[in-house]
């Protein structure tokens, strides 16, 4: 136990950074192929174009979807925009070790020849420094009572849902043979 905990500690310290993209988007949605905000994919730039990082590559993001709330500081202003930037920031703060641990956990349970992948996980977090880089927020959907998602005007940014990110060089087969590795 005091392992994880200090592996968990060791992480966050490494997840400093914060993307700062905005969209309108429906966090929720799921697109052309399932594509549903979760899962390895490319860089986290919003594009023109109309495709997401499930279209894009290099495939080194995992991204996942996280509820938040805003601080109530801004909810007692009723200040929208103080709102929606803590809710966002929050869902990156508190996210942050949840990602990691989904984007290690689900790899490694699904990669064939890695038998013990609770262990193995937990000392690929430990020895991740400068490996697993910041998370950041995609993008982020307003969740609060009465909101009308399409009208800005009635958004409510009480609560939010927002897909965050973090990156791994590599993405999925790095990580997979790093593992190996490590059981050897």
């Amino acid at each position: 136990m005091k392992i994880k905990i200090l592996s968990l500690a060791l992480l966050v310290g490494f997840l400093i950074t914060c993307g700062t993209n905005d969209a309108r988007k429906d966090a929720t949605s799921v697109g052309e192929g399932g594509w549903a905000g979760e899962g390895w994919g490319g860089p986290p730039e919003q594009r023109g174009d109309g495709k997401t990082p499930r279209d894009t590559k290099p495939r080194d993001w995992y991204y996942m979807k996280y509820p938040a709330r805003a601080s109530d500081k801004a909810v007692a202003k009723k200040d929208q925009m103080m709102m929606k930037s803590t809710c966002r920031e929050a869902a990156r703060l508190q996210g942050a070790a949840d990602v990691v641990r989904k984007m290690i956990g689900e790899t490694l349970e699904s990669a064939s020849g890695v038998s013990d992948g609770q262990s193995t996980g937990q000392v690929i977090v430990s020895q991740s420094s400068g490996v697993i880089q910041g998370v950041g927020v995609y993008e982020c959907l307003s969740m609060g009572p009465g909101t009308v998602r399409s009208d800005a005007m009635k958004e409510n940014w009480e609560a939010c849902e927002c897909v965050i990110y973090a990156k791994y060089d590599g993405g999925r087969d790095a990580l997979v043979a790093k593992a190996k590795a490590i059981e050897k």
